[in-house]
C-alpha cells in the first residue's frame, strides 16, 4: 500500500495522478470560454441596406472606447432624445460605467472596480455627432450603412436601455463631456466584464443588422476592424458609387461625416 509522495505499482506518483483531473478541468474551462467568445453565431435577421434603402450611422473610436453617431431623423419626432436636443441634426451616443465615465479615465482602480462586480451604467448623449466627437480625440471614424429597418431596430435597442421619468423625458444625471452640448442620462443594464462599453456597442450594431462578434468586443479598435471586414461602410458603397459627399455638403447638414437617405 502506497503512502503520499511514494510511487504506485505502475511507477507513477500519486501527486501526479491527482493533478490530472485539475488539468483536465482547467482545459475544459478554457475551451468553454474560447467557444463562448469565438464560436460562430447566426447573423442578425435584419434587412440589409440597398441602393434605395440606406441610412448611415457612424462610429468614432480612440482605440479603447467607441461612440456611435446617428441621424436625429431616424428617431421618432417625439422621441425623448429629440426633446432633449430639439435642434440636433444627429446624436453622438455612448454607454458605459457611471463612475469611470465621469472620471478623467486615468484611474486604473476605478476601471477595475467597474468590471468586477457589476456597476451602474449611464448614457452619454451629445448634440451633433461630428463636432462633439472631438472630446474622444478619435483616431478612427467609420461609416456604417444600415437599412431603414436596421435603423428602426437600432433605435429600439437604445430605448430598451434608456430610463425615462414620469413625464417621459430622459433622467439627466449631470453635464456631459462636451460643454453645453452633452448630458449623462440614466441607463438600464449593468456594466461588467461581459458587458463593457464596446460589447454594448457591438450589440447595438447587431440590432441594426451588422454581423459582428459582440462577446469578444472588449476594445474599440478590433470592433471597428470587424465592422470594416463584414459590412459596407457607406450608402455610396451599397449603391456601387464609391464617391462620398463632399466635406462642404456634410458640414451643411450639420451631421459631420454622417449621411442619411431619410
Amino acid at each position: 500500500m502506497g503512502v503520499p509522495g511514494e510511487t504506485t505499482d505502475g511507477g507513477r506518483s500519486l501527486s501526479a495522478l491527482s493533478r490530472r483531473p485539475l488539468a483536465a478541468t482547467l482545459t475544459l474551462i478554457a475551451v468553454g470560454i474560447f467557444a463562448y467568445l469565438y464560436a460562430p453565431m447566426p447573423g442578425p435577421n435584419v434587412p440589409q441596406p440597398s441602393a434605395s434603402d440606406c441610412v448611415e450611422l457612424h462610429i468614432y473610436s480612440n482605440g479603447y472606447h467607441s461612440d456611435i453617431g446617428a441621424p436625429a431623423s431616424i428617431f421618432p419626432e417625439d422621441h425623448p432624445l429629440r426633446r432633449l436636443y430639439p435642434d440636433a441634426e444627429s446624436f453622438l451616443i455612448g454607454w458605459g460605467d457611471q463612475a469611470f465615465y465621469l472620471s478623467d479615465g486615468t484611474d486604473l482602480m476605478i476601471g477595475l472596480d467597474a468590471l468586477i462586480p457589476p456597476s451602474a451604467s449611464v448614457f452619454h448623449i451629445a448634440y451633433n455627432a461630428g463636432p462633439s466627437s472631438v472630446y474622444l480625440s478619435p483616431n478612427d471614424d467609420t461609416g456604417i450603412a444600415v437599412s431603414h429597418e436596421g435603423a428602426r431596430r437600432f433605435v429600439a435597442f437604445i430605448d430598451r436601455f434608456l430610463v425615462l421619468g414620469s413625464a417621459g423625458n430622459p433622467i439627466r444625471t449631470s453635464d456631459g463631456k462636451v460643454v453645453g452640448r452633452s448630458s449623462f442620462l440614466r441607463s438600464r443594464g449593468s456594466f461588467h466584464l461581459l458587458q463593457v462599453c464596446n460589447q454594448w456597442m457591438a450589440r447595438a450594431l447587431r440590432a441594426a443588422g451588422v454581423n459582428v462578434n459582440a462577446r469578444a468586443a472588449w476594445l474599440a479598435g478590433p470592433l471597428i476592424r470587424q465592422v470594416r471586414k463584414v459590412h459596407p461602410t457607406s450608402c455610396a458603397v451599397v449603391s456601387g458609387n464609391n464617391s462620398h459627399p463632399s466635406p462642404e455638403r456634410r458640414e451643411a447638414t450639420g451631421q459631420g461625416p454622417i449621411a442619411t437617405t431619410l
